[in-house]
């Protein structure tokens, strides 16, 4: 019975782990992309480049 219940905490905690790391990753991109859409259209808008606001 010990093992089981040792068995299954694992496999959840691992599973909060992963979910962890894809959700992190996706807001990276998600950071990365409005990154380069600011450095690339700012030079052509009266947008100060460097003034992010990545929230």
């Amino acid at each position: 019975m010990f093992k089981l219940l040792l068995s299954i905490f694992i496999l959840l905690t691992g599973c909060n782990t992963v979910t962890g790391s894809i959700e992190g990753t996706a807001l990276g991109v998600v950071k990365d992309v409005k990154t380069t859409y600011h450095y690339s259209t700012c030079i052509f808008t009266k947008t100060q480049c460097g003034d992010l606001d990545l929230d």
